[in-house]
């Protein structure tokens, strides 16, 4: 009996480790067909005295001089066949659009055939989208400026919210706030801009190559957990003793929020997706209770200066907030609308792609979509809501 059942077991036995070896075997086949190949390349941080932020969406050929700034959450992207060029000393702010695309119009430039570059100190403020232009040496483009099929002579200036294509902007013009330029008539006729724009240009390029350095000596010294998600600021010339941000209870940050230095943002508070709220410069950034911010909105301000918002902040996506700023409880305000240097009461609403610059606005004001208010009588004129 003993060997009639050892009999019995011999083949199911033997059909079991040929299948075991078969599978193992194309387990190994599928293995060796599906090798891995790592995009790290390695990942560029700091390059060439330039700091660019991991947040960068980065993507085909680009190139930067020395002392590039590049922050969080803007987007770098060169076609195949195309190319991007920063030059030395130059700064892209958070959240904006830089691209060079193929099989479109671009202008003639030493980067590429198809390509869009900066030159050297060169500004290019929060949210602004640039397509496949030449942006010359000093010059600055502004919050939430477009750009396409451009070239920009040196020490042009173009300003917040204005939108600019298939022209020439001749050497040291001004591109007015919200300004619509589409022909070369148009540009041509621009006033030139004043001794105070070119010192504010060069203010922003001081702070800014700071910033490429002591960011770089930050990520050095510290690692990729020092300049992503909520963290201390660097180390400046205006700041000797940087602070982390102060986060209320149940606060939600969702994916590639940046917060940077003192920022204090209050309890029951939702902030979304790329938004970066950044007291690097200006400091400190407050924001109240129950504030809800929706994607790639931008909290920046100039040195020396802050922003104070009260509680119930209602966004869109795609906002900046400017400082100086200082703002009341309740407001709401729609997708790309630019706040900058203003005083807001409380229950102010601000309609999409406004653009609210150096002005105080009165309680219950009511700021249409697309207004352009950038002067003390305008805001006035405003309706107000009642209480």
């Amino acid at each position: 009996m003993a060997n009639k059942s050892r009999k019995q077991w011999t083949v199911p036995l033997l059909f079991i480790f040929l299948l075991s070896a078969l599978t193992f075997g194309a387990v190994t086949i599928a293995t060796s067909q599906n090798k891995l190949v790592s995009l790290l390349n390695p990942i560029k941080v700091v390059v060439n005295s330039s700091f660019l932020s991991p947040l960068v969406e980065l993507f085909g050929d680009v190139s930067v001089g020395q002392k590039v700034f590049v922050a969080g959450n803007t987007i770098l992207r060169a076609d195949p066949d195309s190319r991007i060029c920063i030059g030395n000393e130059s700064n892209f702010q958070d959240n904006i659009v830089f691209v060079a695309v193929k099989n479109s119009p671009a202008p003639k430039a030493a980067c590429g055939v198809s390509s869009s570059s900066a030159g050297e100190r060169v500004s290019i403020a929060h949210q602004a989208i640039i397509k496949n232009s030449k942006i010359g040496n000093f010059t600055f483009v502004g919050f939430h400026a477009r750009l396409n099929n451009v070239v920009l002579e040196d020490g042009a200036f173009v300003l917040h919210g204005a939108t600019v294509s298939n022209v020439t902007i001749g050497k040291d013009r001004i591109v007015p706030i919200g300004a619509v330029i589409t022909t070369q008539q148009q540009a041509d006729a621009l006033a030139l801009k004043t001794e105070d724009n070119s010192k504010f240009q060069n203010e922003v390029l001081e702070v800014n190559e700071e910033f490429a350095e002591h960011y770089s000596e930050l990520y050095n010294e510290q690692g990729f957990d020092a300049v992503t998600g909520a963290s201390a600021a660097p180390k400046t010339s205006w700041n000797t003793n940087p602070v982390s941000p102060t986060l209320g209870d149940n606060v939600q940050l969702d994916e590639f929020v940046r917060l940077v230095g003192d920022v204090r943002l209050g309890s029951n508070s939702i902030v979304g997706q790329r938004t970066s709220i950044r007291a690097d410069e200006g400091s400190p950034i407050i924001i109240g209770n129950n504030a809800e911010i929706e994607d790639r909105v931008t909290f920046h301000a100039l040195k020396g200066t802050s922003i104070r918002i009260g509680n119930n902040l209602d966004t869109d996506d795609n906002i900046v907030f400017h400082g100086p700023l200082e703002v009341g409880n309740n407001l709401t305000i729609g997708d790309d609308a630019v706040l900058f240097k203003s005083k807001v009461g409380n229950r102010v609403t601000i309609g999409t792609g406004a653009l609210v610059v150096g002005v105080t606005l009165r309680d219950g004001a009511q700021v249409p979509e697309k207004a352009i208010i950038t002067t003390q009588k305008q805001a006035d004129a405003l309706k107000v809501a009642k209480s």
